[in-house]
């Protein structure tokens, strides 16, 4: 039962996580709130995380395009962990 609480604890650590990297890239449209010393706080959580996916096609695409997706891709990669977690933590029951 010491399991299920835990793995239900996990998702909902996944589920900050994903905000603040909504937060993060809201702030990013705005130079104002991401020079501040919350968004460099939300930077320093946030890009070692999407680092990950700011490389090769991606990183093009950015650089292109001037859009960054890495934030769509980190919350995507996100949602299905946690569903992972969440199956597992149900057949805990």
């Amino acid at each position: 039962m010491i399991g299920y609480y835990i793995f239900i604890g996990i998702s909902y650590i996944i589920w900050i996580y994903s905000i603040i990297l909504v937060i993060d890239a809201i702030m990013s449209w705005l130079p104002f709130l991401a020079n501040s010393f919350v968004g460099r706080l939300l930077n320093r959580i946030v890009n070692p995380y999407l680092n990950l996916f700011r490389r090769g096609p991606v990183a093009k695409l950015a650089f292109s395009t001037g859009i960054d997706i890495s934030p769509v891709i980190g919350i995507f990669i996100l949602y299905l962990i946690q569903g992972l977690i969440q199956n597992i933590a149900y057949r805990f029951i």
